[in-house]
Parts: C-alpha cells; structure tokens; sequence
C-alpha cells in the first residue's frame, strides 16, 4: 500500500500479490495480483483547467523469475477505472467508467554489493494510461537503502514525470519496509513538489 501527492496530482493505492506454490518455493512461476487505487490529477482541458477524481481497480496473473542477481515478471489483467472531471470534458477519453486490458512489466537486477536498479512500467489500452518509474538504489547499509528515482505518468488527456530522493527501509529479519520519496513533479504549467510513502509486507 502507498500514498503520493503533490499541489496537482494524488494517488493511494493498496494490492496484494498471490505466488503460485512454484514461484513461493522455486524462486519461478505463476502470480495473481489484486490492485484498488484512487487518484486525481489536473490538466489544461477545452473548458480551461480540469480537476480529475478517479477509482480503479484490476486483476492480473502473471509470470516471474528470480535468480541470485535479482527478478524479472510480466502480467496481464483487466482494470477499470471510474473517472470524474470538474468542470466536465466531454472530449477526454478518460472520461466515465473505463475498461481495459493492462501489460505490465517489472524486475530488479542487482549490479553488485553496493548497488541495484529497480524499473516497472504499465500500459492499460482503455484510454492510453502509462506509468513508469526506475529506481537506482545504494545497498551499502543492509536495512537502509538509498538513493534516485525517475517516474513517467499519464493518459490521453495529459502527461507528466517525477524525479526525487528515495529512502527504503527493511530490516533484514523483518516483514515489514518502509520507503520514503520527495521530489519534483513536472506538467506544462502544474509543476510542483511531491513526496510520497509505501508500506510493504512480505507473508
């Protein structure tokens, strides 16, 4: 689960990922992922500025491996999204409740001791939704890893990307970590400071 927000967008969101027994065991296999967020954002629309309030929710299975350097996995699923525009946009195409297919992509590769890169990157086809975000993080201090994150978002009607300072905290014989973010947000004339917070915990 995690929480961002900024001057101009928002975004919660809570999931959880269901390993086959393979996958849980071998380290390769089968995953179902179950995903419900809210968000909003704003963007210049033909009736001037629009505020976008959305709920969305999808169901995904998918494929993941694992080696000692790090993961790769791929899923597909169904995701709607149910979107509301202030003032109303009656040309934007996320616009009502939206229904599609989404691809996406994620993994971690391990570079050495000290350093790993972190990447995931969606595409759901109902109205051109995108989000990406890389993650170059220092593994030096075992419990405390620091370092840069990038991030590309947005649909039809408007397109923005991130870039901050990541902290994520996990000690090694926990459960639980803890990742802290703050950055910049950039959108045409909406740019602005965001931070953010992510909670995960390993069953």
């Amino acid at each position: 689960m995690g929480a961002e927000g900024s001057d101009s967008a928002y975004s919660g969101y809570v999931g959880v990922l269901v390993p086959s027994e393979g996958l849980a065991e071998q380290g390769s296999g089968w995953f179902q992922r179950y995903w419900a967020d809210t968000f909003g954002y704003e963007y210049l629309g033909q009736p001037g500025l629009i505020e976008a309030e959305a709920y969305g929710a999808e169901v995904a299975v998918g494929w993941s491996a694992s080696s000692a350097d790090g993961y790769g996995a791929i899923s597909i699923g169904y995701r709607f999204v149910d979107t509301e525009l202030t003032p109303d946009d009656l040309s934007a195409s996320a616009r009502g409740g939206k229904s599609g297919a989404k691809l996406q992509f994620d993994g971690e590769r391990r570079f050495s001791s000290a350093w790993k890169a972190q990447a995931i990157a969606s595409y759901t086809t109902s109205f051109d939704g995108y989000w990406s975000r890389m993650r170059l993080l220092n593994t030096s201090n075992a419990s405390a890893h620091l370092g840069l994150e990038v991030a590309a978002q947005g649909n039809d009607e408007y397109d923005a990307w991130l870039t901050g300072l990541v902290a994520v905290f996990q000690p090694s014989d926990g459960a639980w970590s803890v990742a802290l973010k703050a950055g910049y947000r950039f959108q045409d004339d909406l740019d602005g400071a965001y931070g953010g917070l992510e909670l995960s915990r390993r069953f």
